[in-house]
């Protein structure tokens, strides 16, 4: 009997002397992810790997509303969030209780690789005039290299290049001569018009 009680005794000392967090306790990281400052708009799809306090290998992807769960080993965690189109952000975290968190990745700098293409729609005497056909549009793009197009029947002319600023000169015998710099940032449809020439 003496023996059984020195046993229990025992087990609840050592029960008392377990740590306040073991490697099997868990805390949850609820990451908001936003698009260029913590204020910024949310970020869906951002893959979101890294390790927990002990190590071991987490991975997650936002929802619709920038938002991801993590559960791990309390400790100092280390996370990527990746998604195509921004810069790839790298953190060291102390994750010691369950807890809201957030952080934002920024765009990615376009590489002069990437290409953009503007549709140039042409008119005349005003943005909702005719369209203008066989209008000689010369210029540079961001990376300042030349390109030269021509509009089609429909006023139309598709131009590609690399994103920045770009500068433009239409040309159309009867027409004054139209000189632009346009953000040429993304492929999408612009238009400009011509004036009689006095």
């Amino acid at each position: 009997m003496k023996f059984k009680w020195i046993s229990v005794l025992l087990m609840v000392c050592l029960c008392l002397t377990v740590p306040a967090w073991s490697s099997q306790d868990q805390v949850t990281l609820t990451v908001h992810v936003h698009e260029g400052s913590l204020d910024g708009p949310a970020l869906s799809d951002v893959h979101i790997t890294g390790v927990d306090g002990d190590g071991k290998s987490f991975e997650a992807v936002t929802d619709s509303g920038g938002i991801a769960e993590i559960s791990g080993v309390p400790g100092t965690w280390q996370f990527a969030f990746e998604k195509d189109g921004y810069e790839t952000l790298y953190l060291k975290y102390d994750a010691l209780q369950s807890e809201e968190t957030a952080a934002y990745l920024e765009k990615a700098a376009m590489s002069s690789q990437d290409q953009v293409t503007l549709t140039v729609h042409v008119h005349e005497g005003s943005l909702d005039g005719p369209a203008l056909s066989d209008v000689h549009i010369t210029g540079v793009d961001g990376d300042g290299k030349s390109f030269e197009a021509v509009t089609d029947s429909g006023g139309i002319a598709e131009i590609s290049g690399v994103p920045g600023t770009w500068q433009f000169a239409f040309e159309k015998d009867g027409y004054e001569t139209l000189y632009l710099k346009y953000d040429a940032l993304q492929s999408e449809e612009t238009a400009a018009y011509l004036e009689s020439a006095a």
